[in-house]
């Protein structure tokens, strides 16, 4: 019956051109799936970088551009309901609570046109290897070069970021260090054929503020 009322409901909101609340298999959702707020401005599109848990709910940590509108609740997949919006840092990152979990299963590994395995969150140092994960150019390599950095941006101010010499790349996921997570893509500048740099939010931070633990997987 449960499973007739699930198809039932998103053929309505099909015929009814609105969004999904569920689907007949819970499908998986983590890194790399896009999330976006069908009633907010046009571009209110975020891709998600890692998942997390506390003792009674599953999130998503997603990047910049889901942070405003005139709704809190994220959807993805076909118009499907994934959750409100729990926490964000001045529109630079969001952190999502899965509550329709009839139509989502979150996983800990991340879809960079692949599988990508997430086993735990060891910060890197300044100097050390670090990589962004890319729907479009794949994996990208560099290295920290500064931790702690304040920017500037027509959004307002964010401090506590890392930097990196990675020139930032479309549709980014995450930044990784094998499979350690490291952090959340905030922008960055450069020509990517001579050089750049690139920023992203400390994943531990974001835990840590949240009262958090990373999913794995």
């Amino acid at each position: 019956m449960r499973r007739l009322i699930a198809i039932l409901t998103v053929l309505f909101a099909c015929l009814l051109g609105l969004p999904g609340t569920a689907s007949a298999v819970p499908v998986p959702i983590g890194g790399g799936s896009v999330l976006f707020n069908p009633f907010g401005s046009a571009g209110t599109r975020c891709t998600v970088a890692f998942a997390a848990a506390d003792s009674s709910r599953e999130y998503l940590i997603a990047g910049p551009g889901c942070g405003t509108g005139f709704s809190t609740q994220l959807y993805s997949g076909n118009n499907v309901l994934v959750g409100p919006v729990v926490g964000n840092a001045n529109g630079g990152y969001v952190v999502v609570a899965v509550t329709n979990t009839a139509a989502w299963d979150v996983v800990g590994w991340i879809n960079a046109g692949g599988r990508h395995p997430i086993a735990g969150s060891r910060e890197t140092p300044i100097g050390g290897r670090v990589c962004l994960l890319s729907n479009t150019a794949g994996i990208t390599c560099g290295t920290v070069t500064a931790k702690n950095v304040t920017i500037n941006y027509p959004g307002g101010t964010i401090t506590g970021l890392t930097r990196t010499n990675i020139c930032p790349q479309p549709r980014s996921i995450a930044f990784v260090t094998g499979d350690q997570a490291q952090g959340v893509p905030f922008g960055g500048s450069g020509i990517c054929t001579t050089g750049g740099s690139s920023y992203f939010f400390p994943v531990n931070r974001i835990l840590a503020a949240y009262g958090l633990r990373l999913l794995t997987g």
